[in-house]
């Protein structure tokens, strides 16, 4: 009966939902039977949720909660576990809270029951961290972790509950490292690598030791999480041959577990690790060995072809597409992000086709090819929207948006209307001294890359600063390079006829009469600017019914010299016959 939980739920874990939903159904029958609680109830529910079977799984939960009103702790606990998983597979984190607080209450008499209700108590206290971490209240989750842990020292021999509290305690510690400031308590690689240390040195006591609420094959597989955590704190603290080195024991313990989908985050590390050593191409050799036998059917519980293998291949290859966009490689990265893209959408998984997609439009357009890059942006957009995830549907907007840009479509891109409004945001914000939104609709406009230009800028800002010239002192304190030449007059320097021809003379171009038209002058300040008057003479009839005289065209040519600083000479000042 555990056994067929623990498969379901390695199953679920790396995408394949029929086989999860199936060895879930048979450890939920084996569980009634014996007239023990269901464990791998949540997991049948979020399959069958998965499996697109939503009334299905509503309705199991449902008839659980009910069985349960009147039945033993355990299954009362088993219940209400599932309606929470169930709630956090839909994203209804409220709900989800709710019946956190009814699983809440049972926690502390499950602790001095037998070992399946400690092994109840720590999978609910596990949950109530997951739940804490998907809202975002951080500090919470480590309560929620600390309680697990104490829970588990109190129990004085359950080394598995033990390693598992100290593993979600690093993985809040993981988290918090990257919040935003103000969201709660911050925290350190340090000690996220410390509590991940602490989680393998008690997993490893679990597997030589009796008594654990935990069956070996988890105690395994929280080992070989805690080492990915260790790799990965490595990594933020610089120490990458020592990241390398922990990615690669986590990968082989989940290759031998068939947890395929935590193998490709070790992968992940891994690869990350050896570009900070420059060490690329071990990476490279070992992600394609790990591809082959994904493609073989090593390191996946229901073997090869199934959705869990196809998932794990379309990771990997995306993981060397990243791999080879970061060595300035795109042919390579545009390949192997298009092959990951055809897997993510046979098995469905929208969300990771965008991705690739995303990766292959911004590698094709380093190819130059700007029209294939925007037709693989829009496929992106599509698969973003399909997948209902905002932000990565903002991602693919803004991709899509930059291409048209830079491609002189800008009435075409979908977020220009959005883009002009951040500047417009500036510009109220300039007008009104407010720093933090300026600095805030600054942040915005940048992220909006090439849809707002410098014309843009320029049309609403000089017209601003012509009426306001002290704007530019607020521009500066922003940390703009700003100087003040529209609040100055202007003053400009004209340049003798005869001075401006003989310059050109002495330079080696001496100009027939047709063609010595300019009356140059140049106007000073930051920016200065070649102007003049073109005055062309009277010649033969044909050459003065033409629409442009070539000696015109030449003019435009021929003023640039008045940016010259000889003109700035006192020698200028002389009279000169040639």
């Amino acid at each position: 009966m555990l056994e067929a939980h623990v498969e379901a739920a390695v199953h679920f874990e790396n995408g394949d939902y029929e086989p999860a939903a199936q060895a879930a159904q048979t450890s939920v029958e084996a569980a009634k039977a014996s007239q023990q609680p269901a464990l791998a109830l949540g997991v049948l529910a979020r399959a069958k949720l998965a499996l697109g079977e939503t009334a299905a799984a509503e309705k199991l939960v449902s008839d659980a909660l009910t069985a349960s009103a009147s039945a033993p702790l355990e299954e009362k606990a088993a219940a209400q576990l599932a309606a929470v998983e169930l709630r956090l597979g839909q994203g209804k984190t409220e709900e989800a809270l709710e019946s956190a607080k009814e699983l809440r209450a049972l926690t502390p008499d499950l602790g001095a029951g037998g070992p399946m209700a400690r092994r109840l108590q720590t999978m609910a206290l596990s949950e109530q961290v997951k739940l804490q971490i998907a809202r975002g209240s951080l500090d919470d989750a480590m309560r929620g972790a600390m309680e697990l842990l104490a829970a588990a020292q109190k129990r004085g021999n359950d080394k598995g509950a033990e390693g598992s509290a100290w593993l979600n305690i690093s993985e809040v510690h993981s988290k918090r490292e990257t919040a935003l400031s103000g969201a709660g308590t911050s925290s350190t690689p340090e000690e996220t690598l410390q509590a991940a240390e602490r989680a393998a040195e008690i997993f490893r006591e679990a597997a030589n030791t009796q008594g654990n609420s935990l069956a070996e094959v988890e105690v395994q597989a929280g080992l070989a999480s805690a080492i990915t955590l260790i790799g990965q704190a490595r990594l933020r603290l610089g120490r990458h041959r020592q990241a390398a080195d922990a990615a690669g024991e986590a990968i082989g313990l989940f290759r031998s577990l068939g947890r395929s989908y935590h193998l490709t985050g070790a992968l992940g590390v891994e690869l990350e690790a050896r570009r900070a050593l420059m060490e690329p191409m071990i990476g490279l050799q070992s992600a394609n060995k790990e591809l082959q036998q994904i493609r073989q059917g090593t390191g996946n519980a229901a073997g090869a072809g199934g959705r869990g293998a196809r998932l794990a291949e379309a990771t990997v290859l995306h993981l060397i597409a990243r791999t080879h966009a970061v060595l300035s490689e795109p042919l390579g990265a545009v390949r192997n992000a298009l092959l990951a893209t055809e897997l993510q959408r046979d098995i469905g998984n929208p969300e990771g086709e965008a991705l690739s997609l995303l990766l292959a439009s911004e590698q094709q357009k380093n190819l130059g090819e700007m029209l294939e890059a925007t037709e693989t942006a829009e496929r992106a957009l599509k698969a973003a929207q399909e997948a209902k995830k905002s932000e990565l549907e903002d991602h693919a907007l803004r991709v899509l948006s930059n291409l048209l840009a830079e491609r002189g479509l800008n009435d075409k891109a979908p977020m220009r209307p959005q883009a002009l409004q951040a500047l417009d945001s500036l510009v109220v914000a300039i007008k009104g001294r407010d720093a933090p939104a300026a600095k805030e609709a600054e942040n915005l406009l940048t992220s909006f890359g090439s849809l707002v230009n410098n014309k843009d800028i320029a049309d609403q800002l000089v017209p601003l600063l012509a009426r306001d010239p002290e704007a530019a002192d607020f521009l500066r304190e922003l940390g703009w390079d700003v100087e003040k030449p529209y609040a100055q007059v202007q003053n400009g320097k004209e340049i003798r006829h005869l001075d401006f021809y003989l310059v050109h003379r002495f330079g080696g171009m001496g100009f027939g009469p047709q063609f010595r038209v300019c009356h140059p002058a140049r106007v000073n300040g930051s920016f200065p600017v070649a102007v003049s008057v073109n005055e062309l003479p009277e010649t033969e009839a044909w050459q003065m019914e033409l629409m442009l005289r070539p000696a015109f065209l030449d003019a435009g040519l021929q003023s640039g010299l008045a940016h010259a600083p000889f003109f700035d000479e006192p020698a200028m000042n002389r009279n000169y016959r040639y």
